[in-house]
């Protein structure tokens, strides 16, 4: 098989190359580079792999490891600081090691800078536009310089508008600090109209950020990302 990343739907890339695979795990085992064992409700501290071959993966047994022998995720980041992920069947244990088979497939979670991640149900953003104040848009993913933005209702939105004012809330999972998180942003520009396959109305928006704005939102993605990798669902 040719030695070639594949880009997926939601942006990220995969390859079932063995060469890449096996550089992949050379860098993690040689440098002792850390990594992150996943699973619906669980995410290991952080440990290595001692050994590989072509058929098996050795991992340093975190201390608080739940016994699973299914499937787990192994994350951690390559030299670029992008995210990978290798999905394994664990085989067995023993008292100080995981042994898992060897990966088919490897993922990298990011591929650009203004890489997107999905944000909570009933995140939203309002803004002015053309001297008039627009509501209604549910926030779909969010970026480092961005959102995408669906609507149910027609909104004379276009390439190149210039949008003000935008308020973007994301909702949280309690009360208080975490009951959400609001920003606001300045300005920000239409990139793109679509109309989606389940007739909502669809737009991607730049954002045109102050240095503080910024931080707020790298800030978020960040956290978000995190998030979303401690539950599996990339």
């Amino acid at each position: 098989m040719s030695r070639q990343w594949i880009t997926l739907e939601n942006g990220t890339q995969s390859t079932e190359s063995p060469e890449l695979i096996r550089m992949a795990l050379d860098r993690l085992r040689e440098k002792r580079e850390l990594i992150s064992l996943v699973q619906t409700g669980y995410q290991s501290p952080k440990t290595v792999i001692v050994n590989y071959d072509d058929r098996m993966l050795e991992i340093d047994k975190p201390i608080d490891w739940p016994g699973t022998q299914g499937i787990i995720h192994i994350l951690f980041k390559d030299e670029a600081m992008v995210w990978n992920k290798v999905r394994v069947l664990v085989t067995r244990t023993t008292e100080s090691s995981i042994f898992t088979e060897f990966p088919t497939t490897l993922f990298r979670l990011q591929r650009r800078t203004n890489y997107r991640v999905g944000v909570p149900n009933g995140s939203t953003v309002m803004f002015v536009h053309n001297n008039e104040m627009r509501q209604g848009f549910q926030v779909i993913d969010v970026s480092a310089n961005g959102i995408f933005v669906c609507t149910d209702r027609f909104a004379p939105l276009q390439p190149g508008d210039i949008l003000l004012d935008l308020a973007v809330f994301f909702p949280g999972a309690g009360t208080g600090l975490s009951a959400g998180t609001y920003m606001n942003i300045s300005r920000a520009t239409v990139m793109r109209a679509t109309r989606g396959d389940n007739k909502k109305y669809c737009y991607g928006i730049l954002f045109d950020l102050t240095k503080g704005e910024e931080e707020t939102l790298l800030q978020y993605v960040r956290l978000r990302e995190r998030e979303l990798l401690r539950k599996g669902m990339f």
